[in-house]
């Protein structure tokens, strides 16, 4: 049964300009046509769960689509894709808005890989497809909010499911792991490097890749969550704490997780430490 639908929303300011901005969504299965020389005014991502095609633009060439695959197409980027005779079936999705920056940043939306394949199309695809096909025609404005939401989610499935380049992801998962479990040792990266077998550069880029930060930054992100869960889960002082995730200065270290974290040590734990209720 050929199954298509798609709807479309008007940009909504307050969402693109402090959010996101699910601005359309759709389902072709058994799709036999596709684009060319097309170029939009927002991001796109494609879902292909099962054929195959093609996607080009100039600064890729062609590249071959084998489902089950994503396709990212940047705002203003000519570009065309399709699937082969037999078809393909698609999920599409367009959105707009400052956090795709961060998103980019994060290593969550690639553009500068088009096409990437996926390990499996993750099961929820087609379950929030749905939901957002129901929301998109909803005239509430909740719904909208509940769009970006949605389309937060396929994003992060999308970037979950993609398979990196050969040996890229046992490699990195390898290194962030060992990063983790040592994040309270006085290391610097040249030294972690070092133990690790990799130059500092090759440290830098698996990392980079597989977290979105650079391996001081993802440091510093693990002992700080470390701290938090120490601050509202155990009674221990906050300089005991300080010190057990790698910080020595007990000042330094305040400073530091009130910046990262947004309160100071003390505050942090007045909010989020479980205590009995009052009798």
């Amino acid at each position: 049964m050929v199954t298509s639908w798609a709807r479309y929303a008007a940009p909504t300011p307050l969402l693109r300009d402090h959010g996101l901005d699910c601005l359309g969504a759709g389902e072709q299965s058994d799709a036999r046509t596709g684009f060319s020389g097309r170029r939009l005014d927002s991001h796109a991502l494609v879902f292909v769960s099962s054929g195959d095609g093609e996607y080009h633009d100039h600064r890729v060439g062609r590249v071959a689509v084998r489902g089950p695959a994503v396709i990212r197409v940047p705002p203003g980027r000519l570009h065309g894709y399709g699937p082969a005779r037999d078809g393909w079936t698609e999920h599409w999705l367009l959105f707009d808005g400052v956090t795709v920056r961060a998103l980019v940043e994060l290593g969550a939306f690639d553009a500068r890989r088009p096409v990437a394949p996926l390990r499996r199309m993750p099961e929820r695809v087609p379950e929030l497809f749905a939901e957002l096909n129901a929301v998109l025609e909803s005239p509430r404005g909740s719904a909208r909010a509940t769009a970006s939401a949605l389309c937060l989610q396929l994003i992060g499935l999308a970037a979950d499911a993609e398979i990196q380049e050969e040996g890229a992801d046992r490699a990195a998962d390898r290194v962030v792991a060992a990063l983790r479990e040592t994040a309270a040792d006085h290391l610097d990266v040249a030294e972690r490097a070092r133990r690790l077998g990799l130059s500092p550069g090759r440290l830098r880029a698996l990392v980079q890749e597989a977290t979105g930060r650079s391996p001081h930054e993802f440091i510093v992100t693990t002992r700080i969550e470390r701290a938090q869960f120490l601050l509202a889960s155990t009674e221990l002082p906050v300089n005991a704490i300080g010190a057990a995730v790698g910080y020595d200065d007990p000042a330094f270290f305040s400073r530091l997780f009130a910046r990262k974290a947004g309160a100071p040590p003390t505050e942090f734990r007045a909010q989020h430490a479980r205590r009995p209720p009052d009798r």
